[in-house]
Formats: structure tokens, sequence, C-alpha cells
């Protein structure tokens, strides 16, 4: 901005001191002058007025970065949650085959007891199955996760659409 600045002044003095060199001024670069000072002065002023709403973008952008983040985590979490449960009871279902075929071949009466007591509290460990509390959870998440995604990407789009203005203000081609 301190180039544009610049130019706007040495353009601005040029004008002024035109008069003064020659005894008939030249009325149509003077009013060219004039126009690209005007220009300049609109493009400061738009280049000026895109800074904070760019600012202000960002900053709620990075919030929202650290938002996905946080619920990206939080999903994370859940899943590793779902994922120990279901080891546990793959692993709980390995153990009731092996259990069964012991019992099948189990001869003696107390230790075949033993055994079906076994297999019985492991059944009703396979019966709960996974936390559905936890599913719901997941679900939840996931469709918090995409909304946020959704708002950052909102965010972004608004920022790009910010730089291509400042970027065509600077190339001289204000909107």
């Amino acid at each position: 901005m301190n180039k544009i600045s610049a130019i706007a002044m040495v353009a601005l003095l040029a004008a002024l001191a035109a008069p003064a060199q020659t005894a008939s001024p030249d009325s149509a670069t003077l009013q060219e002058l004039l126009a690209e000072v005007r220009q300049l002065r609109m493009t400061m002023q738009k280049t000026l007025s895109l800074g904070p709403r760019m600012q202000l973008l960002l900053q709620r952008a990075q919030f929202q970065e650290q938002r996905v983040a946080r619920v990206q985590q939080q999903l994370d979490d859940i899943r590793k949650q779902i994922s120990a449960e279901t080891s546990r009871q793959t692993a709980a279902t390995e153990r009731l085959a092996k259990i069964e075929q012991d019992i099948s071949a189990e001869s003696d009466a107390a230790r075949r007891s033993q055994l079906e007591d076994m297999r019985a509290g492991l059944k009703m460990v396979l019966g709960n199955g996974p936390d559905p509390q936890l599913r719901a959870r997941e679900g939840e998440l996931n469709n918090a996760l995409v909304a946020e995604q959704a708002t950052l990407a909102e965010f972004n789009d608004k920022l790009d659409s910010l730089e291509r203005q400042l970027e065509s203000l600077a190339a001289g081609n204000p909107r």
C-alpha cells in the first residue's frame, strides 16, 4: 500500500507541477492524471476495506478449524472404544467356541458344570453386543463433523473470494 500511496503522490505532484512548467497546460493529460489519481484512491479504499474483513474471516476460519479438530478427536475416541468393544466381543466369541469344545470333550461332571457356568456367563456378555449408546454417539459426532467441515469450507470459500478481489485490485482491475 505504500507503493500505491507513493505512486498516487507522484501522479498528483506531476499533475500539479505540469501547469507551472508550461504556459498552456494539456487539459486532456491533466484529466487523465486526475482520473488515475481518483482510480488509485478508490482502489486503496477498497483494499483497506477488504483487509479487516479478510482478517475477521481468517480468525473465524481458524476457530472453525479448531472446532473440526475437536469433533474429529471425539469421533476418533468413540471409534476406538467401539473397536475395543468389538475386539472384546470377538475374543469372547472365540473363548465361547473353545469352552463349547471343552464341554463336549469333558467327562468329569464337576469340571463340565464349571465350563457350562463359564459358557452361560460368556453368552450373557455376547448377548449385549457393542454398546448402542456408543454407536449413537458415533453417529451424532459424525453428523457434527460433516456440519463443521461444511462451515469451514464456507469460510475458506469466502476467504478465496476476498483474495481474488485483492488480487484484482492489485492488478488494477477493480470490481
